[in-house]
């Protein structure tokens, strides 16, 4: 065993406190006198310390050491919070954030030149609180030295010795060697128990033989113990090098040494053990010799929560209850319900063809079960676009310092949930989207002065549900987008003519800038300008079923909206006939279905479109999209038409025959196929065959 098995519980919780130690110095900055929440970054600094130290990467103990001294002077109050100490400490996340990931990968962990940080942050912590930083490892040395004075005492109750165990003590103090019972007592700020147990045992491995360990090595694997342990080894070396081995590994807070061999005399002279039994209680009273390790945890427990952190509570004992799963399994646990809704939508076919009413009967009941465990699925699979959100105060604050800008970011609907694998590939449109507003949209402090606004720009992230969607807004309220500086642009470049410029309506033209190769930047910057943003953007929310959209006003800024599905896996959806062939429609994206005659299709700019409810929708025959031979009818016959919508704009799809609506599974179409535009995945129906799932986006 070795500690790889751990990096991926290392990275997961040192990305989680790195991202709590950005949250709590931009809170720091932006409230200074607000001391309290420096305790919950030091507690966070003073972890990864830990954890990093266990795991053996020194470079990112020393650094986060140096950064946890800062803290400590912040929290006590004998430094104050200025702006160097606030840039020095976020490039110094930075730095750890590179080790991490670094490491993460397999790399080294000096990918970073840390030198000039531990100077700065050593010369912000100059004085006699850094001493102070370091009290627990001085005060543990008198721990170990003053049980073993009492040691027969209690050693009679501490552990149960089996013959084979005294044998194996008895035989080694009988060869001039040493056999010592450790009870080793971890921090009770503690997060890898099962790391720095094996650390121990390591350590002890190397020393000499472990005998013994109470609880077994298995339950030490998975954490099944407290904050302490014991160990029973036989060894050549001295009780003081144990004890110097033990107390070098990080988050151990003591080390308490006891002679076995003494202990084995108290073990078998039973009169004493009463007696002894009460002395020991303060530490360990209910480890009787029948089942020493079960007693240990109901009077381990009513001390703990006291050790934990006041502000987050609530969160901790959630995550106390929680399980990590990795996404692969989800991946597999959808397939397997998605292969479930086939069988299932199979079954009522039969049933409904063969008249078998008690078949019938037992599906009702399976429906309702395989909704239900399909909603649970989704649940399980759904996430806060918060984990999202949440790294982007940070790039919004480095962002307007470096631009010279200053806003405001709210941040609102971070509990909105989406589907983890929507949520794994947003975060690259949404940092474009900012970074657009930051750089284009917002007008300098000046420039807005001049405008009559107020200095501070206002920057929003926004997250709400629509139906069986996500919409997601990033709003500034900044210049806002021309529309001819656009036409001029598109026309410039050669995106399109200058008569087509001239037809679009202001709406149509500023959606011009999603197209690949568009940038209005007269300077090109680190920031934007590059014309690799807006196309980015638009192409993958698309490649996740979603649609992004503009709204925009001169001089009261622009809304960028993003529309995704809750769910890439299970969607409803209203199946058509084009010919003999089967299509789907994601029942998201239709407003409704209506009957319409030849008559009431007319034609304008040599497009056919139809007039509903008193608004303009083209039309599109999905024969002629699809290269299917119209089959020509009476004109009098009815003509079905399926109203879609995307974004604000309609659309009406004249397909031959309405099926009807029904549950499918989207699987993807592969490699071979994935150049198609019009076609975003296929399903399986419940008769074998298979159905493309039509771009309702790419439609239109």
């Amino acid at each position: 065993m070795d500690t790889n098995q751990y990096m991926e519980m290392f990275l997961e919780e040192s990305r989680e406190h790195l991202q709590s130690l950005n949250d709590g110095l931009l809170a720091l900055e932006n409230d200074p006198e607000e001391i309290s929440v420096v305790n919950d970054i030091f507690r966070n600094a003073h972890t990864i310390k830990g954890m990093s130290a266990t795991m053996g990467f020194t470079k990112i103990a020393e650094l986060t050491h140096d950064m946890e001294n800062v803290f400590d002077l912040l929290r006590t109050e004998k430094m104050k919070v200025n702006e160097d100490i606030m840039d020095t400490l976020f490039k110094t996340i930075d730095s750890l954030e590179q080790m991490i990931e670094s490491v993460g990968a397999g790399g080294p962990e000096d990918v970073v030149d840390i030198t000039g940080f531990e100077s700065k942050l050593s010369a912000l912590a100059s004085g006699k609180p850094v001493s102070e930083a370091e009290p627990a490892p001085a005060a543990a040395a008198p721990a170990v030295a003053a049980p073993a004075v009492a040691a027969p005492a209690a050693a009679a109750s501490s552990i149960e010795y089996s013959d084979t165990d005294k044998d194996v003590i008895t035989e080694a103090a009988n060869g001039g060697m040493h056999a010592y019972h450790i009870k080793v007592t971890l921090s009770d700020s503690c997060v890898l128990k099962s790391a720095r147990s094996y650390m121990v045992m390591n350590a002890l491995d190397q020393l000499g033989e472990v005998v013994k360990s109470v609880p077994p090595a298995e339950d030490l694997e998975q954490e099944k113990f407290e904050h302490s342990f014991d160990v029973v080894v036989v060894t050549d070396s001295e009780m003081k090098t144990v004890e110097d081995a033990l107390l070098s590994i990080s988050e151990v807070d003591s080390a308490e040494i006891k002679d076995a061999v003494e202990e084995l005399k108290a073990f078998e002279a039973p009169a004493p053990a009463p007696e002894a039994a009460p002395v020991a209680a303060p530490a360990a009273p209910a480890a009787n010799v029948p089942a020493p390790a079960a007693p240990a945890v109901p009077t381990a427990k009513p001390s703990a929560p006291p050790a934990k952190k006041p502000a987050a509570d609530a969160k901790k004992l959630k995550s106390g209850q929680s399980v990590r799963v990795d996404i692969e399994k989800l991946d597999t646990l959808m397939n397997l319900m998605g292969e479930l809704v086939i069988n299932k939508v199979r079954l009522e076919q039969i049933g409904t063809t063969h008249r078998l009413t008690e078949l019938t009967e037992t599906l009702e009941q399976m429906d309702r079960v395989t909704t239900d465990l399909q909603t649970v699925v989704m649940k399980v699979r759904m996430v806060p676009v918060g984990q999202v959100f949440n790294r982007f105060p940070r790039m919004v604050r480095d962002l307007a310092k470096e631009l010279g800008k200053e806003l405001n970011l709210t941040i609102e609907g971070e509990e909105t949930e989406l589907d983890r694998t929507v949520i794994d590939e947003i975060g690259d449109p949404i940092m474009h989207l900012l970074r657009n507003s930051l750089d284009h949209g917002l007008e300098s402090p000046d420039a807005r002065e001049a405008k009559g606004k107020p200095r501070i720009g206002e920057v929003g992230l926004i997250a709400r549900h629509e139906g069986n969607n996500v919409v997601i807004m990033v709003t500034d309220d900044g210049k806002g987008i021309d529309a001819d500086v656009i036409r001029r642009k598109a026309v410039e470049k050669g995106m399109i003519s200058e008569d087509e410029a001239n037809s679009l309506d202001d709406a149509d033209a500023v959606r011009l800038i999603f197209l690949p190769g568009f940038s209005t930047a007269e300077v090109i910057t680190d920031v934007s300008g590059r014309g690799v943003g807006m196309d980015v953007v638009r192409s993958k929310i698309e490649t996740l079923g979603g649609h992004v959209d503009v709204e925009t006003k001169i001089d009261e800024g622009s809304v960028f909206k993003i529309k995704l599905p809750l769910t890439l896996a299970i969607i409803q959806a209203l199946l058509v006939k084009v010919q003999e062939e089967m299509y789907a429609i994601p029942l998201g994206s239709i407003d409704s279905t209506i009957n319409i005659t030849q008559e009431d299709i007319k034609t304008v700019r040599n497009k056919e479109v139809i007039v509903l409810r008193g608004q303009i929708i083209p039309i599109i025959r999905l024969g002629d999209i699809l290269n299917v031979p119209r089959v020509h009818e009476g004109d009098s016959d009815d003509i079905f038409v399926v109203v879609v919508h995307i974004g604000e704009r309609k659309a009406g799809i004249v397909v031959d025959n309405l099926i009807g609506q029904q549950e499918i599974v989207i699987k993807t179409l592969g490699k071979l196929l994935a150049g198609l535009k019009v076609i975003s995945g296929a399903t399986v129906l419940g008769d074998g065959r298979v159905a493309m799932i039509l771009d309702v986006s790419a439609l239109m």
